[in-house]
């Protein structure tokens, strides 16, 4: 009777100096295991990057749910809470949309004081994510007041526009 494959036990001793124990490649079940142990840890890799990520469709419909959130109520603005820019920023990221870890979305300030074609009722900030190439332009009304020492609550009018500002 000959040995074969089948006779090869699936774990053996490691032969790197260790006394643990290795999948065996010249078993058939080992193989498989080895093989399976890559294709589960590519799958892993794939989801930690997959939801870390902002996906075009994501950054959207955050967008538009921090919009709607906004406008539903009046805001209060004040010294300490950073303005509209930090007002949208926070409202992305209550919206419950995008990747559950990580993903960054940025909120810039889009007005330049020297574009004499500015409309100045209302203020322009653009919205990005660092994984997407679509770029959100919101513009928010009333203009931001400047910043005092009390608190004022503001009722938002915001349009969306996809694309830069």
């Amino acid at each position: 009777m000959s040995k074969g494959h089948d006779d090869e036990p699936i774990f053996i001793r490691s032969h790197w100096g260790t006394s643990r124990y290795v999948y065996n490649p010249r078993n058939p079940i080992g193989v498989g295991l080895i093989i399976g142990s890559l294709l589960f840890a590519a799958g892993g890799m794939y989801y930690l990057y997959a939801s870390s990520s902002w996906s075009e469709g994501e950054l959207r419909d955050a967008v538009h749910v921090a919009v709607r959130d906004l406008e539903a109520a009046p805001q209060t603005l004040g010294s300490w809470n950073g303005g509209y820019e930090s007002m949208i920023r926070d409202a992305l990221e209550e919206s419950g949309e995008g990747p559950s870890t990580g993903g960054v979305v940025y909120v810039d300030d889009a007005d330049t004081p020297y574009d004499k074609e500015a409309d100045p009722s209302v203020d322009l900030f653009e919205v990005t994510a660092k994984d997407v190439d679509t770029a959100f332009c919101l513009s928010v009304s009333p203009p931001e007041p400047e910043p005092g020492l009390t608190s004022i609550e503001v009722s938002l009018s915001i349009a969306v526009e996809e694309g830069r500002c």
